[in-house]
């Protein structure tokens, strides 16, 4: 029992950091700035459902939908690599609204989308996490499921807790303060893109990879 406690613990600290929520409060800030607290506090926790769904999908579909779909591990890589610097290029510039849409002349389903893409996939729930948790989806018993799915469900928990007290402390926050950390946020997405593709692209074309 034990073994699976400080399993779980593990798995749910390393897949915490591969998500990033933390990371995401820039994004989640700018997405909702025309909502109302009722509107945000729905928006946070579309978002953690959201990213909730997509890792328990990935966990046990993923790599059986890969192979029948003839995509790899690396494409996925490259392909959820641009979606994010496309978006770390927009926050730079300023115009990361256009990019994800405006929440404010779409409506509640339009909020929903935006929440999913690019938002909580692949921002959140990406490549790196979807590889982590498909790497760790094998199990042979129902114990061996707490490790599997726990850690899933506490970082969808995080992620709500987390944009829900973004949403409250925004107050306090300057406009002028959140311009500057949006920027940068910007540029460590971008760097974190650039990531994603070039390990996407050492999967898809081996002789990249250093002798």
């Amino acid at each position: 029992m034990l073994t699976i406690a400080a399993l779980t613990f593990k798995k749910a600290i390393t897949l915490f950091a591969l998500v990033g929520p933390i990371s995401m409060i820039p994004v989640f800030l700018s997405a909702s700035a025309a909502l109302d607290a009722g509107r945000k506090a729905r928006f946070a926790r579309t978002i953690a459902v959201s990213v909730t769904v997509a890792l328990l999908a990935a966990t046990f579909l993923g790599m059986p939908l890969l192979g029948l779909l003839g995509v790899s591990l690396g494409a996925m890589q490259v392909g959820g690599g641009i979606i994010v610097l496309l978006l770390a290029v927009a926050m730079v510039l300023g115009k990361e609204t256009t990019f994800k849409g405006s929440p404010a002349a779409a409506g509640e389903s339009r909020i929903q989308e935006a929440s999913i893409v690019p938002l909580a996939v692949p921002l959140l729930a990406g490549p790196a996490a979807f590889s982590y948790v498909m790497a760790n989806s094998d199990w042979h018993s129902y114990a061996d499921l707490v490790h599997v799915v726990l850690p899933i469900f506490f970082v969808g928990l995080v992620c709500w807790i987390t944009f829900r007290f973004a949403a409250h402390a925004e107050r306090e926050i300057r406009q002028s303060t959140m311009d500057i950390v949006e920027r940068v946020s910007g540029f460590v997405l971008a760097a974190m893109a650039v990531e994603m593709i070039a390990t996407g692209l050492r999967s898809l074309f081996p002789v990249l990879v250093p002798a």
